[in-house]
């Protein structure tokens, strides 16, 4: 009777409102941060190279902050993230360099990885088992709101304010946070450890979303042998090396793609607010994109879903490609308004839920520490591969190209997931 009236006091759920402000805050960072690169005089190297240092950073920061959930307080982790991300955005101003606003961003990065676990594990900690799902569906949710709304705030005082004043009122908004924060968040009687995430599909799939990396150990090489050639071809043996082979190109795809989309859009003729009002129509898609993902996944396929999504995203990059080759100005908005969407928001939707519902069966069926730090470190090296390569691509060849790449990269994976619908 005492453990059930514990919980009930934490059914107390306003916390929740608070990823609002935060994912404000930092939703348009990798576009701001692109601009601002851009402001002071760099280019796509540039800007990949930043990218490419932030996702670089994923991995540390994915396997200390998970390590210090498992020891550390929940409260005082997040606060400490919020701490750690508000002073550097405060600081923006100061770094009149690209190197600086590199170095800052990273810095960034790692301190908001910090928040990932705690936020999900809180949830968990504070209310019954039998609420999880709708809880995790509103915070998944408020998440959404929150990056829309600071894309949507972005786009109108960047027509006032210069991007790092931007920043630093974002910086000002998560250190507001922190400090309601430090009033509002509970601080759970019961605790529970990482592993309890991976036993739910919602704590998962949400924990996922935000950072698609998570270590309950670190893996050893000898974990990477599933991607021999031996076991490639074999049928069934092959299922899982090559539904992780089918999302690292969906990773590096989307990394060549995404870290220097907002730039070419810039370099061929919108300006900065334009840019930030496509990547918020994108963001409004996405939402209603896992909106129809949950209804379309209990009826069809995981498999047959994400080789339609990947089909869709893939032409919707190459016809981006195509535009950015031939056209400047209004027809680069307008394939803008049209594609972007349909890739970033609905196409992303589907596959990510999709794929990351099928990794969930395989987290339960094996090893669970062994899986989940193979697919964690395959998906890290995927994005800082893709941004990496997205720079020299853009510099030496063109957008047009980058794009179209990304695409064929796309259409490569469908075929894979179409052969494991088949098997």
């Amino acid at each position: 009777m005492w453990l059930k009236q514990v919980m009930i006091k934490y059914k107390d759920t306003r916390w929740m409102y608070l990823i609002i402000p935060y994912n404000a805050s930092t939703g348009p960072l990798s576009t701001l941060v692109t601009l601002q690169i851009l402001s002071l005089g760099g280019n796509a190297i540039n800007v990949a190279y930043a990218i490419s240092l932030s996702n670089a950073v994923l991995i540390p920061a994915s396997i200390l902050w998970g390590f210090m959930a498992d020891r550390m307080d929940r409260k005082k982790q997040i606060l400490l993230s919020l701490a750690g991300v508000s002073i550097p955005l405060v600081f923006m101003p100061f770094m009149n360099s690209i190197s600086l606003v590199t170095l800052n961003y990273a810095l960034i990065t790692f301190m908001s990885t910090a928040s990932a676990t705690p936020f999900n594990l809180l949830i968990m900690e504070s209310v019954e088992k039998k609420h999880w799902g709708s809880l995790f569906s509103r915070f998944s949710l408020f998440s959404s709101i929150g990056v829309l709304l600071g894309l949507v705030i972005s786009t109108f005082l960047v027509i006032l304010l210069r991007i790092d004043q931007i920043e630093e009122i974002l910086g000002f908004s998560v250190l507001a946070t922190l400090i309601a924060s430090i009033k509002i968040l509970p601080k759970p009687i019961i605790t529970f450890e990482r592993t309890a995430i991976i036993h739910h599909k919602e704590s998962f799939l949400t924990r996922m979303r935000h950072l698609p990396m998570m270590f309950l150990h670190l893996p050893n090489i000898h974990h990477f042998k599933m991607f021999s050639m031996t076991r490639l071809f074999r049928k069934p043996i092959n299922y899982v090396p090559l539904l992780y082979l089918g999302i690292v190109l969906f990773y590096i795809s989307s990394g060549i793609f995404n870290t220097v989309y907002p730039a070419g859009l810039y370099v061929k003729g919108l300006n900065k607010s334009e840019v930030l009002a496509v990547i918020s129509v994108g963001m409004v898609f996405q939402i209603l994109g896992f909106r129809i993902s949950s209804m379309l996944l209990e009826s069809k396929d995981e498999k047959g879903l994400a080789h339609i999504s990947l089909i869709l995203r893939g032409v919707s990059y190459v016809v981006l490609g195509i535009f950015a080759q031939l056209f400047l100005g209004i027809p680069i908005f307008i394939s803008g308004l049209i594609f972007y969407p349909l890739a970033a928001g609905i196409a992303y939707a589907i596959f990510y839920s999709s794929s990351t519902t099928l990794i969930f069966k395989i987290v339960g069926e094996r090893r669970q520490g062994t899986g989940l730090g193979v697919y964690s470190t395959v998906v890290g090296i995927s994005l800082f591969l893709g941004s990496l390569l997205s720079g020299y691509i853009t510099h030496y060849i063109s957008y047009g190209i980058d794009f179209i790449t990304a695409g064929i990269i796309l259409l490569f994976a469908s075929w894979i997931f179409r052969y494991l619908e088949e098997g």
